[in-house]
């Protein structure tokens, strides 16, 4: 899913995209290979994994799955049933997992993307950035010239971005055939760069509502700083407390009283991938 985020930071900078890159490293989706083990908490799939044994499912012909409850596919692995399926001599199934396998542990090597327990819980999942919000980003993108109220063509490559990207490829090989223009970084910065001030007064320019606001670099604790309108996710107490907004406010109340607080800021309109 694609995201628009406004990013705040300093008027004045060296270079936007060490500024972007510092201020949004916090929330980046990742694991061991991205964060200290002490940044990372663990996501615990064996409440999920316990459900999906016991489901019923119905296997079709054509290798699809009908779930005849709630569809709890997340962690499954439709190649390795369709393989057991298929060394079975069953071209259809109708049943729970339990009954192709019913030692749980097996079902969960044999079926899911996890291999083992986790060493130092005793429970399947990962250890994970509790605060990971994107897998990539780059200035302006599907969205470029929105936060100034000007939407134009991306160009084909941003110049500002997270870096490489096989999403981004795609969307890049899209817009080429589409016949997009090239981007220089002067460019994308004057189309992808408001005040926030402006953001404030001027109701004239119709704007697009980010689907998520990122408050500055050190102005509170990490898991305070970011909030979106993402139905899953939850506005943090801390975020409120820090913004001096009720308990009860809502994301564009929020909104406004983040560029309250720091409407001496500039904001960068970025799309994010999550």
């Amino acid at each position: 899913m694609y995201g628009l985020a406004y990013v705040l930071v300093p008027r004045q900078f060296d270079s936007l995209q060490s500024e972007l890159d510092r201020t949004l490293a916090a929330f980046k989706r990742g694991g061991k290979d991205d964060f200290p083990r002490e940044k990372l908490g663990f996501d615990d799939a064996t409440a999920w994994l316990l459900r999906l044994h016991q489901s019923r499912f119905r296997y079709n012909p054509d290798r699809t799955l009908s779930w005849l409850a709630a569809d709890v596919s997340y962690d499954l692995s439709l190649t390795k049933l369709t393989e057991h399926l298929t060394a079975c001599r069953l071209d259809h199934f109708e049943g729970t997992f339990a009954e192709l396998e019913p030692d749980f542990d097996a079902f969960v090597r044999r079926f899911t993307r996890y291999e083992e327990r986790d060493t130092e819980t005793g429970r399947y999942g990962r250890w994970l950035n509790p605060l990971g919000y994107w897998d990539w980003w780059e200035l302006g993108g599907r969205f470029n010239g929105v936060i100034t109220g000007e939407p134009r063509a991306a160009g084909l490559e941003q110049a500002i971005s997270s870096g490489p990207s096989t999403g981004r490829a795609i969307m890049g090989n899209l817009s080429t055939a589409l016949g997009a223009d090239g981007s220089s970084e002067a460019a994308e910065i004057e189309a992808n760069v408001e005040l926030v001030e402006t953001l404030i007064t001027d109701r004239d320019v119709r704007r697009t509502r980010p689907t998520a606001l990122v408050l500055p670099l050190g102005c509170c604790a990490d898991e305070h700083r970011w909030f979106d309108r993402v139905e899953w996710h939850e506005i943090k107490p801390g975020t409120r407390t820090f913004l001096g907004a009720p308990d009860d406010a809502d994301f564009k109340t929020m909104i406004r009283a983040a560029y309250e607080r720091f409407s001496d800021h500039a904001a960068a309109g970025i799309a994010y991938h999550f």
